[in-house]
């Protein structure tokens, strides 16, 4: 089926160099020089108007403006049930909070000034409002916001060409914003008072907990008690009220510290029992933000025991959730307990993953991981709440699939994640391809999405019904990050030299923050460190007593002595390499031109296309044809400007070998299995018949394989037809051990042990073992110390008898 694909794209590349690009949407085409650049920046600017004076016009002073009906929009404060609406909305102009920092990016000045004026009047009952908002939401949309435009306005030295306009809003400027989100903050921390330390999800702005309806309380997610840990630390830390930092401190270390024994943490908990309501996780809804700010909070504060977290979470997805070969790679939810697939689909929210993983030095894996989502961009112009990426039919293999079959949740209401990701990586690579995706998304919010008053998102995907709904993370991420991108001559103040010694970073609602220590409130003392340190006459009610907190890091193997079985080899835990330094664009760019995209060198661009043929599906009401534009990587302009020097344009051919999985021991016991990467003691050692970048695993126990199985005249993962010679020569010739597996056409390879990729030509060697009588004869060793499973031998799996 791959060739077929293949063979049709390289159809469509010839026909592309003959036919004009139907949707060309501007007189650059795909050129992306400096003037191109201008223009794409400016038309970002444009609809960032557009959606702004809409909201000034018709929305203004309410939450948000309705796009289709040019109606101001607020809380349901008739059904207290209606969280989709009320968790995000208070009454509380949640489009400029949400938006300050959005509005210094854009320079709009008068805009800036004008809101700034109207909060300084309306500052002192500001938030007091009867009405229910979720902590999280308000957290890290408007406490966020708050000092986000504070911490710019204070501490950012713009360029003297700065518009005189701005400089008098900042020199005029009293730091009001931090005493609102002082004020704000107040307000939402009784949440984490509660006697299990773990805080309810929603809250009375004006009342606090009295008159939250119970019903409301009942369920916290991952990310909504562990995500405001960043904002609430920070504003301890500019404020000196350390109450912030302690209450969410504590509630994210309780939560970690009751992670299973395979390092993965449950999506949902009850506050008021104290327990886990599910044995579920991943990287999307429910739990993204709390991986994301373990890693940016050690950025911010510099925290070791954050990164800790992490290293350790993202090691145990590694090896319990992530699926893909080389060519893509995804994170399914699976069991917190076992690390079995728990659901055949993969959510919107999950698109931010890989600008997670650039920002972590993982740009290997962030480049598969987006690949996918560019191709759901590619087949529904846009990424449906909930994908399904594999289709299981054993009644029926010659089913045709529809797109609807692969639509699990329908609605896009412009979520920022794909674009948000494609920055990220366009600034670790600058790889054009990126700034082609950040045209195909402007083209599609000027012609698909834009509506009278703002822009309207798509209820369903399958029929293109709109949304009479924009969230004010349309204006302050997806545009902010759509602007951003464009910004190649890094004229936005954040690209500027002068943020290069702040230790900023995006928060998940895209708010830029940072802290040093001449932001610190003269009074502030606290460390989280110190959590257990408080005395009761610190605040007017007891705070918790501390016990059983353990900070997980990473285990690291010690190199061998005299008394271990392999005495002239050291070993080192293949996952610390990872984290020590980021990793170098692995899409190398030609030195011929600057005009080439890398990715028309990487042979598994189109790879995802077969691998996900099931689901890639255009709905009825998109255009069909590969000619439109919407194949962001296809496009005839960029085609022809950036594979002009001789790009090969192959793939590899399909793989047809079968991919297994097996649980060999007790899976929940794999945190304690050893996997070490072999190093050497001894640099000048040549005899030793264990090389480089072998891995060591003593003991065949709690260890999660992904096999390939090899059968003769099958094209194998490599790119390599499978012999029978081939399959002869792993298997022995003895007449004992052909008894095994009576010579069978077949053998297996290990390609990941617990996480760990095995790299081409290298051997996973175990210390002898006797064969558990459970297995009932099904594992054995050869003579040459092969094992065998199930009568197959494991080409790369070696005992080691010194």
């Amino acid at each position: 089926m791959l060739f077929k694909i293949i063979q049709n794209h390289l159809y469509l590349f010839i026909y592309l160099l003959c036919i004009s690009n139907v949707n060309a949407k501007s007189p650059f085409n795909s050129s992306f020089t400096p003037e191109h650049l201008r223009y794409l920046k400016n038309e970002t600017k444009y609809l960032f108007k557009h959606a702004w004076n809409s909201y000034m016009e018709f929305g203004f002073p309410y939450d948000e403006v309705r796009p289709l009906t040019c109606e101001p929009y607020g809380p349901d404060y008739k059904d207290y049930m209606n969280t989709v609406r009320n968790d995000a909305m208070a009454n509380i102009s949640s489009t400029v909070l949400d938006n300050l920092d959005t509005l210094i990016i854009m320079e709009q000045w008068d805009d800036l000034d004008y809101v700034l004026r109207y909060l300084k009047c309306k500052q002192k009952d500001f938030f007091n409002k009867d009405s229910i908002v979720q902590v999280f939401e308000t957290t890290i949309r408007f406490l966020g916001g708050l000092m986000s435009a504070h911490l710019i306005l204070t501490d950012v030295k713009f360029k003297t060409t700065t518009s005189p306009k701005f400089t008098k809003i900042k020199d005029e400027y009293d730091g009001f914003l931090l005493d609102m989100a002082y004020d704000l903050g107040l307000r939402l921390i009784p949440s984490y008072r509660t006697s299990t330390n773990v805080p309810v999800p929603r809250i009375n702005l004006a009342n606090g907990l009295k008159n939250v309806p119970p019903v409301l309380q009942k369920d916290a997610c991952t990310s909504g008690v562990t995500t405001p840990v960043l904002e609430f630390t920070l504003l301890s830390k500019l404020t000196g009220d350390y109450q912030f930092e302690y209450y969410s401190q504590l509630s994210f270390w309780k939560l970690w510290s009751s992670k299973s024994s395979l390092n993965l943490m449950p999506m949902t908990i009850d506050p008021a029992s104290n327990q886990w309501k599910d044995s579920i996780t991943g990287i999307g809804a429910s739990i993204d933000s709390f991986y994301e700010y373990a890693a940016k909070a050690s950025i911010i504060f510099d925290d070791k025991y954050m990164w800790s977290v992490f290293k350790a979470s993202y090691q145990a997805l590694l090896t319990h959730s992530a699926q893909g070969g080389d060519g893509a790679m995804i994170f399914p939810n699976v069991g917190t307990e076992d690390g079995v697939v728990f659901s055949d689909w993969i959510d919107s929210l999950g698109a931010f993953w890989s600008g997670l993983q650039v920002l972590t030095g993982q740009l290997s894996d962030a480049i598969k991981t987006h690949v996918v989502y560019l191709k759901i961009w590619d087949y529904f112009d846009s990424i449906p709440e909930r994908w399904i990426y594999a289709h299981h039919n054993k009644k029926n293999k010659k089913k045709i699939y529809r797109a609807e079959d692969s639509i699990e949740l329908e609605w896009y209401p412009l979520r920022p994640e794909f674009i948000e990701s494609s920055y990220y990586l366009y600034r670790a690579t600058k790889d054009p391809m990126y700034l082609q995706i950040g045209e195909r998304v402007l083209n599609l919010f000027q012609d698909k999405f834009k509506a009278p008053c703002g822009f309207s998102g798509i209820q369903d995907i399958k029929t293109g019904k709109k949304q009479n709904r924009m969230e004010t993370f349309v204006m302050g991420e997806t545009l902010k990050y759509l602007y951003l991108l464009f910004d190649t001559n890094d004229e936005v103040f954040l690209h500027s030299p002068a943020m290069n010694s702040k230790n900023w970073v995006f928060s998940t609602e895209a708010h830029p923050l940072w802290f040093h220590k001449g932001l610190a409130d003269e009074n502030y003392n606290f460390g989280a460190q110190n959590l257990s340190a408080l005395t009761n006459d610190k605040f007017k009610y007891t705070p918790a007593v501390v016990k059983n907190i353990t900070v997980s890091s990473p285990y690291m193997f010690n190199i061998p002595d005299e008394n271990d079985a392999i005495q002239h080899i050291g070993k080192k835990d293949p996952f610390s390499g990872r984290f020590d330094i980021c990793e170098l664009n692995p899409l190398k760019k030609s030195s011929k031109s600057l005009l080439q995209s890398s990715y028309y060198d990487w042979p598994y661009l189109f790879n995802s296309d077969y691998s996900f043929s099931k689901s890639l599906k255009k709905p009825s009401h998109i255009n069909k044809s590969n000619l439109d534009g919407s194949y962001i990587e296809l496009t005839r302009d960029f085609f022809d400007k950036f594979t002009t020097f001789n790009t090969s344009l192959t793939c590899p051919r399909t793989y047809n070998t079968q991919i297994y999985e097996i649980f060999w021991g007790d899976i929940k016991s794999c945190g304690n299995t050893e996997i070490s990467q072999i190093i050497y003691k001894r640099p000048n050692t040549t005899e030793s018949i264990i090389l480089e970048d072998d891995l060591w695993v003593p003991s065949l126990q709690g260890l999660r394989i992904i096999f390939e199985e090899l059968v003769a005249g099958s094209i194998d993962s490599r790119n390599e037809v499978i012999t029978n010679e081939y399959i002869s020569l792993i298997q022995s010739d003895d007449d004992e051990d052909a008894n095994m597996y009576k010579k069978k056409d077949s053998v297996l390879r290990i390609k990941k042990i617990n996480g760990v990729s095995l790299r081409y030509g290298s051997l996973v060697w175990t210390l002898p073992f006797v064969p558990n009588a459970n297995d009932n004869g099904e594992v054995r060793v050869t003579s040459e110390g092969r094992v065998v499973i199930q009568g197959k031998v494991i080409e790369n799996l070696v005992v080691w008898y010194g």
